[in-house]
């Protein structure tokens, strides 16, 4: 298995240079190695090369059988928000009522068919993630169907983590509806902040001001919930002392949980569309990246928050399960529900349709409503391990050779030596370890990790497949 797969991996010359002043790699020549996706950002699976599928029933075929009651992560997407910001590359769509109960009826039939081609009894919530877009921008009767819904097929009660996401728009939350999501499990809220800038807030069109996030923050943790915000650094024309501001103002709050992404123009949205004619400023080079993720991992590690992958930070140890579970070696298999999921299940990769109608047009033709699939060969599954582990800064190499039957020291014998000349890893005992700058820029040592291909297909959106 070692020779046939590490003979498919490599079909081109690697697409990385090392820099050419080695120990200066993050200092004086951060632009060494040359990122296929430029900034830092979140990979969300691998590989990206999707494409159709004849009969989407194929996806559930389970060969060989999966064990009895494995673990697995549910994504529920509603594609629905009250504003569509700026810089979202989301499958998003202004929230309708009626629309909204279509979406509902739609779930419930693919959830009805995905329990009739596949035995869903085999599996374990162990994380339920609800978002999307924003499902708090549906009412209360809608939200309760919802959760109503996913509890008839999933043992929520037993789940490690129910997250539910929200904008913090006072005009969108009530008492009843916290007591809802209460009654059904849900123990942590997710609400995107974003800046505590006023300009940043308009150039993002989020439709709400810092004081008002705060006051949500208030409400949603008097209401007995955990916290996580997430923030956006890098934005267009920010500065350093921006950045710096924005993570003062934050880690006072001391909330459990925070994400920090880093700001990328994604092809197709409204703020990239500005950004590209001039009209607003660009962000901020590679460099200036460094710069701002150094000074928010190090502000919040001062109060007490541990950053466990580039984006994620939580209050004395507190992790989000759910993030770890996605990117952790052996990654757990993620199933996503409604228009745009996307999910790892059962051996492939595959998205939901993403148009809305589409999606009930496929589910009211007793069809599973995946639009694109793939499904993972040996060299893939192998090398995601890695391309995903990446993420969470350290590899077991033992365990990789466990989970794969390869010595990883042999199988990425060339990547690895690449990536030790470059100063992003370093192997500690039977450990790969990202390195402090290694940790800044883990989709550099994704992107060498990769199968050509993969390296050099474009990572779809829900912007680029809502609409085809």
């Amino acid at each position: 298995m070692a020779e046939s797969a590490a003979d498919n991996r490599r079909t081109l010359p690697l697409i990385v240079t090392p820099p050419t002043a080695v120990p200066a790699y993050g200092d004086a020549d951060i632009e060494g190695i040359q990122s296929i996706l430029g900034v830092d950002e979140c990979v969300r699976y691998y590989p990206p090369n999707l494409s159709a599928v004849d009969d989407p029933r194929t996806v559930f075929v389970a060969d060989p059988a999966p064990p009895a009651r494995r673990p697995v992560n549910v994504f529920v997407d509603v594609p629905y928000c009250s504003t569509i910001c700026g810089f979202c590359p989301f499958n998003v769509y202004p929230y309708q009522k009626d629309a909204a109960d279509s979406y509902l009826d739609a779930l419930e039939g693919e959830l009805r068919i995905l329990a009739d081609v596949y035995d869903l009894g085999a599996t374990q919530a162990r994380t339920v993630w609800i978002g999307g877009g924003t499902p708090s921008s549906m009412d209360e009767a809608a939200i309760e169907r919802l959760m109503t819904l996913l509890g008839q097929y999933f043992d929520l009660s037993a789940a490690d983590e129910v997250t539910f996401e929200i904008k913090p728009d006072l005009r969108d939350l009530t008492p009843a509806k916290f007591g809802i999501l209460r009654e059904h499990g849900v123990g942590r809220i997710s609400m995107g902040v974003q800046s505590t800038h006023a300009h940043q807030l308009r150039l993002l069109g989020r439709g709400h001001t810092v004081e008002q996030a705060y006051e949500v923050i208030d409400l949603v943790r008097a209401g007995g919930f955990a916290v996580n915000i997430d923030m956006i650094y890098r934005l267009p024309g920010e500065t350093l002392a921006e950045v710096e501001n924005d993570l003062d103002a934050v880690r006072r709050l001391g909330i459990d949980h925070m994400s920090w992404f880093p700001y990328v123009a994604h092809e197709g949205t409204s703020l990239a569309r500005r950004i590209e004619k001039g009209r607003v400023a660009e962000p901020g080079s590679r460099r200036d990246y460094f710069a701002m993720y150094n000074a928010v991992t190090e502000g919040l590690g001062e109060s007490g928050y541990t950053g466990y992958t580039p984006y994620h930070f939580g209050l004395d140890g507190n992790v989000c399960q759910y993030h770890v579970d996605r990117w952790k070696m052996p990654q757990l298999e993620t199933l996503g529900l409604g228009p745009g999921a996307f999910s790892f299940f059962n051996g492939h990769i595959y998205a939901n349709e993403h148009n809305p109608g589409r999606y009930a047009e496929a589910v009211a033709a007793s069809t599973p409503p995946v639009q694109q699939a793939k499904r993972l060969d040996e060299t893939e599954s192998i090398t995601r391990l890695a391309v995903l582990g990446s993420k969470l800064f350290s590899i077991d190499m033992t365990v990789f050779q466990q989970l794969t039957g390869v010595r990883m020291q042999d199988y990425y014998r060339r990547e690895i030596e690449l990536l030790s000349s470059a100063g992003l890893v370093e192997v500690v005992g039977d450990r790969l370890e990202c390195t402090p700058t290694g940790r800044a820029f883990t989709n550099d040592i994704a992107t060498v990790f990769a199968t050509d291909t993969a390296a050099r297909t474009r990572h779809p959106q829900g912007i680029d497949l809502m609409r085809a």
